[in-house]
């Protein structure tokens, strides 16, 4: 669909990536009801991807226990493990706020414009193309990074194999952990161990990915309102006030725009909640996993095993950073309502819309902010803090060498 000549829906926002619809991992199917809203019928998929993460984590679990006990090494790969857990706690959150995602979901349908004229008012056509911009550019990561990450441990395989006998090593594997029946050491299941880990891999980066594409999608349509309200309210003019004849309509209106703005601030309220524990938790992770990448790309001499463990380091730095940049965003959006407020000339307007401007000046500085129970808040000062604790980690295992 032309979205210049015809005007966009919403779903458009709602499109997954393309390897997602081709392996069936959509956690989320968008459909209408016989009212019009919005509901998911795709529960199906969550629920068979946490009984394999059931699965994949207990076995792994009970590996990292028996070696405990027995005094022996694991078999575990700490970098894939450790971003297989922060994968999987978005997935686990997505499961837990399905509702409250559809809910947001259908209060933002409520507000799309449904005609070309109201969505070229809101700049729907220029949201969309940055949105379908990024979008294309995680899908070409994806189809990239996915196959080379894969493919790497087959190849060392291959050019490393020198018998039967010869044991499998962890940089063979794609995932590593453990296995009953000491599968992951013979060699004439290998290729189906390696077709078990693409499909938990698989798991994962979809939760991922459905995290990344419902999130962006919601905050690109939040900042979208936001700015279409600021650029309302920067076009006010104090002296229509004074106009005896449409005083009170003025008035109306400028009560009107209050009621919109306590609107929007609900609105980002919500986005934050649905959020806020998702993001504060991988946050944590996510810094633990960059650390173990790292040191294993400093460890390994392997160019092949080098670059698997760069892909996955990118993709973490770089959603993290985007994460945080998302969150400045919205609270920059946020605060352009009050300076917009705040610099127009309201002190030439009649007493009584001096008196409204100022009170609603001081609760536009309340600005909305992605915050994670105002433990933190996630903007590019919080992507600083994630980048230092993951080096601070990192320098902290090379010392203990």
């Amino acid at each position: 669909m032309d979205a210049v000549d015809e005007p966009i829906k919403i779903e458009q926002f709602l499109q997954f990536q393309k390897y997602q619809q081709v392996f069936h991992f959509l956690h989320f199917q968008f459909v209408r009801n016989a009212d019009g809203r919005l509901i998911n019928k795709s529960e199906l998929v969550f629920r068979a991807g946490f009984l394999l993460d059931v699965w994949f984590f207990g076995i792994n679990l009970f590996d990292i226990l028996r070696s405990i006990q027995l005094g022996e090494t694991s078999h575990q790969n700490l970098p894939v493990l450790s971003i297989s857990i922060y994968f999987t706690i978005r997935g686990i959150m997505m499961f837990i706020k399905r509702h409250d995602i559809v809910d947001f979901l259908n209060v933002l349908d409520r507000e799309f414009p449904k005609d070309l004229v109201s969505q070229r008012v809101l700049n729907v056509p220029q949201v969309f193309e940055r949105y379908h911009r990024r979008h294309g550019y995680v899908g070409l990561y994806a189809n990239y990074a996915l196959p080379g990450f894969c493919l790497t441990p087959v190849v060392t395989y291959i050019l490393t194999y020198e018998d039967r006998n010869a044991p499998i090593l962890l940089d063979h594997q794609l995932l590593g952990g453990w296995l009953p029946y000491d599968l992951r050491q013979n060699h004439l299941v290998y290729p189906l161990v390696w077709l078990y880990d693409v499909y938990c891999m698989l798991v994962g980066v979809t939760f991922f990915t459905s995290f990344d594409t419902l999130f962006n999608t919601m905050q690109a349509q939040v900042i979208m309102y936001l700015d279409c309200f600021c650029r309302q309210l920067e076009a006010l003019n104090a002296v229509d006030s004074y106009q005896a004849m449409d005083e009170r309509q003025f008035h109306e209106h400028i009560c009107g725009l209050i009621r919109r703005h306590q609107q929007l601030n609900l609105i980002c309220d919500k986005f934050n909640d649905i959020f806020k524990l998702a993001i504060l938790i991988t946050d944590l992770v996510g810094a633990t996993s960059i650390c173990f990448h790292l040191y294993l790309i400093t460890e390994n001499q392997d160019p092949l095993m080098i670059i698997k463990y760069i892909l996955p380091t990118l993709a973490l730095v770089v959603f993290t950073f985007e994460i945080c940049l998302r969150g400045t965003q919205l609270e920059e959006a946020s605060s352009r309502l009050n300076e917009a407020l705040y610099n127009q000339n309201w002190y030439m307007g009649s007493k009584m819309y001096r008196k409204l401007i100022l009170i609603w000046i001081k609760y536009a500085q309340c600005t909305r902010k992605l915050t994670a129970y105002g433990l933190v808040e996630i903007n590019m000062k919080h992507f600083s803090d994630i980048m230092q604790l993951a080096y601070r980690l990192f320098t902290f295992l090379k010392s203990r060498q």
